[in-house]
């Protein structure tokens, strides 16, 4: 199957995704921005592809996704589904699958319940679907799913995630308080549905628990922020991180099983702004029979996420109509052409 696709978002991870596909020979027939800097001028200019695809940026995304002629959107424009939402639903309403590196999007089924039912709806009312993909996908649900299919016996399952915000860029940041002055304070809440912020890690393990075959059960998250112990400059940001500010926030989202024959899920997930090194990686700790232990890093760069987008474009065109749930999707797999 061959696709053709619009990136919406042209940002560090729109911008590689688009020249893995065009690298892979795959047909980009739309680019979407809002960035004055970046409307009107060529993508292949805008990403440094250092020639003209005869793609030109554009702001009017309504016209681009209507007339495109696209198989798929590449959503990478926000991380939750209350800011998210407005884009997916013009995606689908101009009859596009949508694929979103959307942290969210990954299980939205708890977090944002009403939302995800509704947009479900919409897309099965017109023919689409939609997924929540990119780092996530493998790394955060999917390994931690095929480790515990390599068991007789799994009684919990710990995993954690670090990653540096400052590969995102600032709008990511700043909804995560990067800069701020720390307050010192750890906070743990029982997390309540259709809060508009969930933390990051919360629907890869809502995700990974469906995985499980597990019911829905009370999640506690614990929110630490890292404090600068000493000057720390953000190319991001554009300025100086002072001692005292936030440079970073650890999630620590547990699900304490209903009954004894439950495994305990634990996810941390640490963002911590490191300018000269890309750092991230995950470790996996599973007890049971047998008790296993991974973990993984990843060279420089955001491939482990957008190569992910770029190879799942086939399965969610393919998939039925609706808002796919991860549990349903095939394991994400490298392209044979």
């Amino acid at each position: 199957m061959t696709v053709s696709a619009v990136i919406y978002g042209v940002g560090a991870m729109g911008g590689e995704v688009a020249s893995l596909l065009i690298e892979r020979g795959v047909p980009v027939v739309g680019a979407i921005a809002r960035s004055p800097q970046k409307v009107g001028r060529d993508l292949g200019d805008v990403i440094g592809l250092g020639r003209d695809t005869g793609v030109i940026v554009s702001d009017d995304a309504d016209t681009v996704l209507q007339e495109s002629g696209a198989d798929i959107a590449i959503l990478t424009t926000n991380s939750y589904l209350a800011d998210h939402a407005p884009f997916i639903e013009r995606c689908v309403r101009a009859g596009l699958n949508v694929i979103t590196i959307a942290e969210e999007a990954l299980h939205p089924w708890r977090t944002s319940p009403g939302e995800a039912a509704r947009l479900d709806a919409l897309a099965r009312e017109h023919g689409v679907s939609i997924y929540g993909g990119g780092h996530e996908d493998a790394f955060w649900i999917g390994l931690g799913a095929q480790l515990a299919g390599a068991a007789h016996r799994v009684d919990s399952i710990r995993w954690e995630s670090t990653w540096n915000p400052e590969a995102a860029g600032p709008e990511l940041m700043s909804s995560l308080g990067i800069g701020d002055p720390a307050s010192g304070e750890s906070v743990s809440v029982v997390w309540r549905e259709n809060d508009p912020r969930p933390p990051f890690g919360l629907p890869a393990l809502d995700a990974l628990a469906e995985h499980l075959g597990l019911p829905d059960a009370p999640r506690t998250v614990t929110t630490e922020q890292i404090a600068a112990a000493q000057p720390l400059r953000s190319s991001a940001l554009g300025r100086e991180i002072a001692v005292g500010e936030v440079v970073g926030v650890r999630d620590i989202i547990r699900r304490d099983p209903l009954t004894e024959d439950e495994p305990l899920l634990e996810f941390t997930v640490t963002g911590r702004l490191n300018p000269d090194q890309h750092s991230s990686g995950e470790t996996w700790e599973i007890e049971g029979i047998p008790s296993m232990r991974m973990q993984t890093s990843f060279s420089k760069g955001h491939f482990q996420v957008t190569a992910q987008i770029a190879n799942r474009l086939e399965d969610v065109v393919a998939a039925r109509p609706g808002w796919v749930r991860h549990s349903r999707m095939p394991a994400i797999g490298y392209p044979s052409a």
